[in-house]
C-alpha cells in the first residue's frame, strides 16, 4: 500500500477515519491524500436571495466554505506531520460523491477511507444523505468505512 485517500469534512466520524488512515500510512510507509469537496449544495440557496448584495453574499459563502475546507485539510496535515507520514492536501469542487469517485479513479490510490455515521433508526436513514453508500457503489478501488 503506497497511497491512501481519506475524505475529510471535520465531522466526528471523519476524524476517526483520518486517524485510521494515518495509522495505516505509518505502518505501510504510505502517503495520505486528504480530500475535501466543496459542494455546490449551499450555493443554490443564494439564487433565492433578491437583495442588492447577492453577489457579495455568494462571495462570502464561497470564501467561508473554502476556508472551512482549508482548515480541515490543515488539521489532517498536522496529524500526518506529527507521525512522520507524507501528506498531500486536495480540494475539489462539485457534487460530493461524484468528486470522491473521480479522485479515486484518477489518483492511483490503493485505498479509500471514509467516515460513516451509524444510522440508528428508519428516520435517520430516510433523512440522511448517503454519500458513503453512493461512493461505495461506484468506487473503482478498495474502500474502508470507519464509524
Amino acid at each position: 500500500m503506497e497511497r491512501i485517500l481519506v475524505c475529510t469534512d471535520g465531522e466526528e466520524q471523519t476524524l476517526k477515519a483520518e486517524e485510521r488512515a494515518v495509522e495505516l500510512a505509518e505502518r505501510f510507509g504510505a502517503t495520505v491524500t486528504g480530500l475535501y469537496v466543496l459542494s455546490p449544495f449551499l450555493k443554490k440557496f443564494t439564487h433565492e436571495i433578491y437583495a442588492v448584495n447577492r453577489n457579495e453574499c455568494r462571495a462570502h459563502l464561497d470564501a467561508s466554505l473554502k476556508r472551512e475546507g482549508e482548515m480541515a485539510l490543515e488539521a489532517l496535515g498536522k496529524r500526518c506531520a506529527a507521525r512522520g507520514v507524507p501528506y498531500v492536501p486536495r480540494m475539489r469542487h462539485g457534487e460530493i460523491a461524484d468528486e470522491i469517485v473521480s479522485e479515486a479513479a484518477e489518483g492511483g490510490y490503493d485505498l479509500l477511507i471514509m467516515g460513516a455515521k451509524l444510522l440508528k433508526n428508519w428516520r435517520e436513514r430516510l433523512e440522511s444523505y448517503k454519500v458513503p453508500e453512493d461512493v461505495f457503489k461506484r468506487a473503482p478501488i478498495p474502500m474502508m468505512f470507519v464509524r
